[in-house]
């Protein structure tokens, strides 16, 4: 397991936690903050609604946790409850397009092929957007995203695929090595 815990002290943490311990579930959760903040921020965009989301995943978290089926899978569990929940609240917000204010006033000036690159990304169907953002933005393994998206890895690396091969024909040769 990354970060310190291996596999039998994380399952013993999960079975404190799906006791009754929140303390436990707390500490739990406190060993991936940053991890969590990071994916939150990757959605989005700014600081105080990747906390808001960090805050609804933890909420859900403390109520949903007996309903956890694998204790192994704690992890993957905790980063797609996120994940739904900084999707839910862009949807309630209509910000579809993540972009940071006064962004596009500032490169009203940018042709279609000088794109940005997370305002093209932001731009894909969310299907490839949300893998892109989790494989390069949060570091997720094929593996990982496969879990968080709850399908499979063939799907995740055609998404990624499709999602790249949109990205390079919109931008052309601007960003490439």
């Amino acid at each position: 397991m990354t970060q310190g815990v291996n596999a039998v002290d994380l399952l013993t943490q999960v079975a404190r936690a799906k006791a009754g311990d929140k303390k436990t579930l707390l500490d739990l959760i406190l060993a991936r903050e940053r991890e969590f903040y990071g994916l939150s921020y990757v959605y989005m965009r700014n600081e105080q609604d990747a906390a808001d989301a960090l805050q609804d995943m933890i909420v859900i978290l403390y109520s949903r946790i007996q309903t956890l089926k694998k204790d192994e899978s704690f992890y993957s569990w905790a980063n797609q409850i996120l994940v739904r929940c900084c999707l839910t609240k862009l949807r309630r917000n209509k910000r579809w397009l993540l972009i940071p204010q006064g962004y596009e006033e500032a490169h009203e000036h940018c042709s279609d092929t000088g794109l940005d690159l997370l305002n093209a990304v932001h731009k894909l169907p969310p299907a490839q957007r949300d893998v892109i953002l989790l494989f390069y933005y949060s570091d997720k393994t094929f593996e990982e995203i496969s879990e968080i998206q709850s399908c499979p890895v063939g799907t995740v690396k055609s998404r990624l695929h499709q999602g790249l091969k949109k990205l390079k024909r919109w931008l052309g040769d601007e960003y490439r090595e």
